[in-house]
């Protein structure tokens, strides 16, 4: 039988090493994704950082849902680090929509780029539930749980972040076709 990550730490806390090893290798693959697509340059260090913090708040407390914890923290440190650097450093891979021309493919990164800034910007909640699921491959129930809301209201969030994305780049071919 498989062990919640809930018994794997609390196993951890009453001293079992080889629990936290299964946690670790169930997640540090997403994890590290997660933080590779949101800060490329700082990845690793965060990595490293993110299970310092889990582990030194693992030892101190019983924790509900480890999987969300170890990825709050990892989101906490990717906003503070972006907000000393004053850059919010996005993904490249994300689908952008083909456009016949180099130069309209182009223009059509950097308007998906700065949509993507907005959103972070304007819309922090969305942006979050989009992050968390696309690249912690969290489920909307374990977002829920994190955030303190209901499955129903992360879903919805996330469709709006799609929308509104979806929004953005259909402005911006048409703006690249009449041009």
């Amino acid at each position: 039988m498989k062990r919640t990550d809930q018994d794997l730490i609390a196993a951890y806390r009453s001293g079992d090493m080889d629990a936290f090893q299964i946690f670790y290798g169930r997640h540090k693959d997403a994890l590290y994704t997660f933080l590779y697509n949101r800060c490329r340059e700082d990845a690793s260090d965060l990595f490293q950082e993110t299970f310092i913090k889990f582990i030194a708040s693992a030892a101190k407390k019983e924790l509900v849902n480890p999987k969300a914890y170890l990825f709050q923290i990892a989101m906490n440190l990717v906003r503070n680090t972006s907000r000393k650097a004053k850059i919010i450093s996005l993904s490249d891979e994300f689908d952008i929509p083909d456009i016949e021309t180099e130069e309209g493919e182009q223009a059509s990164e950097e308007t998906f780029k700065e949509s993507l800034s907005y959103l972070a910007k304007e819309k922090p909640l969305l942006y979050d539930v989009l992050h968390l699921h696309v690249f912690g491959k969290m489920t909307f129930e374990e977002i829920g749980r994190l955030k303190e809301k209901s499955k129903d209201t992360i879903a919805s969030r996330y469709r709006y972040a799609l929308n509104y994305l979806r929004k953005f780049l259909k402005n911006d071919q048409l703006l690249i076709k009449e041009g």
